[in-house]
């Protein structure tokens, strides 16, 4: 008798192995969740930001030379050889296949999105609250909804959110956050960004204790501020001010990029991504954030805590952002 995988039900993706006899999932999805069954595009999203085209295909030639040079493998003879890498190569195939799927359906919606701006539609139904007392805050305004149901449980959106269906909303909110009572916002972010940098470093923790984790973080630090003036341009394009000439405030003007860069800022962002995985990119900021946060000395003036973890915030929008730029191949701006 087929009996279905160890404390699983329906309705529910498994973690661990997958694979079983049971009819009722022989042939169906079970990692997949009902989200992403209605938008397998996201679980594409989530893959390639986490795996460079190349990283998956090193991967997969690991996995095969070790199978078929281990003694106690699974491929001993040259047929099951034959078998594997016929195997081998099909998957491979699969994945190039997803990786060019996703870039064509990302080309599709920035499409369909630019029709619909056309027709003066608003890019999302639920729109972020600027609350003067919140300057950073990211929620949005929720939808009111007559709902008969007794207990239902719903937050407005996170502007990271919105990163998906509209990346060039959610830059533009993050510098209308730093552009707040008339501050410069590419400035103002610089400036959060070194303060946040030097209590990371001088906090008493074990995140960043080791010389090489504290040069890795330098670096990625400096190369993050090159593309946030890209991203700034980028806003700026979008924004109708076709040439940095356009741009008044004198904190706001790059400092670090190329006039190669500034013509083209959209080149910076295909080289930040190519440099630093989406995976790593997590994992540094996250390890930022916990160091800033347990700083325990005097914060800076304008950066406590709270301002860490908005600085935290923002910086992943960007980013997140960015990333999705990357499928939406913008056009240079032209200085």
């Amino acid at each position: 008798m087929n009996e279905p995988l160890t404390m699983s039900r329906p309705g529910i993706s498994f973690s661990g192995k997958t694979h079983n006899n049971h009819p009722q999932w022989y042939n169906q999805p079970l990692r997949l969740t009902n989200e992403q069954k209605s938008d397998p595009l996201l679980v594409l999203d989530d893959f390639f930001e986490c795996y460079h085209l190349n990283d998956v295909r090193q991967l997969l030639w690991q996995w095969f030379s070790v199978m078929i040079t281990s003694q106690r493998g699974i491929a001993i003879d040259p047929l099951d050889h034959d078998n594997h890498l016929f195997f081998y190569e099909k998957i491979e195939g699969i994945i190039e296949v997803a990786y060019v799927m996703k870039r064509k359906i990302h080309k599709q919606r920035l499409r369909s999105e630019k029709r619909k701006s056309k027709k003066g539609n608003q890019p999302e139904k639920s729109q972020p609250v600027n609350e003067p007392e919140q300057p950073n805050s990211h929620k949005s305004k929720p939808i009111l909804e007559v709902n008969n149901k007794e207990d239902t449980f719903d937050k407005p959106k996170e502007l990271v959110e919105h990163v998906n269906e509209n990346p060039l909303y959610v830059i533009t909110e993050v510098f209308k956050t730093y552009g707040w009572k008339g501050n410069e916002p590419l400035a103002y972010l610089r400036d959060q960004l070194r303060d946040w940098l030097f209590v990371a470093i001088s906090a008493d923790t074990a995140i960043y204790e080791e010389g090489e984790q504290r040069k890795q973080l330098l670096y990625f630090h400096e190369q993050l501020q090159v593309l946030i003036e890209a991203i700034f341009l980028i806003n700026l394009k979008n924004a109708g001010k076709e040439s940095l000439k356009d741009q008044d405030n004198v904190g706001d003007k790059p400092r670090l990029l190329t006039q190669e860069q500034i013509i083209n800022p959209m080149q910076v962002v295909t080289g930040f991504f190519e440099k630093f995985p989406m995976v790593y990119i997590i994992r540094e900021l996250n390890d930022w954030l916990e160091a800033g946060i347990a700083y325990g000395g005097g914060y800076p003036d304008n950066m406590s805590e709270l301002q860490v973890l908005y600085t935290y915030r923002n910086v992943l929008c960007l980013l997140k952002a960015a990333n999705r730029l990357l499928s939406y191949q913008i056009l240079p701006i032209q200085s």
